[in-house]
């Protein structure tokens, strides 16, 4: 029973731990900061996308395709 008692009690101590933290902290959540990289990443990705097939408008696309690299 002691043995019962007392995993309850570090439970409820560390809920109360990751509240206090969660508290304490400050701007973006660690998950918000992780979604906002993946969506730069993401436009990023595109953008390269666009630029390298030309449809973002600038004249001549992939300008190392049919290039030789070595």
């Amino acid at each position: 029973m002691a043995e019962k008692q007392s995993a309850k009690r570090r439970r409820r101590d560390n809920k109360e731990a990751r509240e206090r933290d969660k508290a304490a902290r400050t701007g973006e959540s660690p998950a918000q900061q992780a979604e906002a990289v993946r969506e730069r990443e993401a436009d990023a990705a595109l953008r390269d996308a666009e630029r390298r097939t030309g449809l973002d408008g600038s004249v001549g696309g992939d300008t190392a395709r049919g290039r030789r690299t070595s």
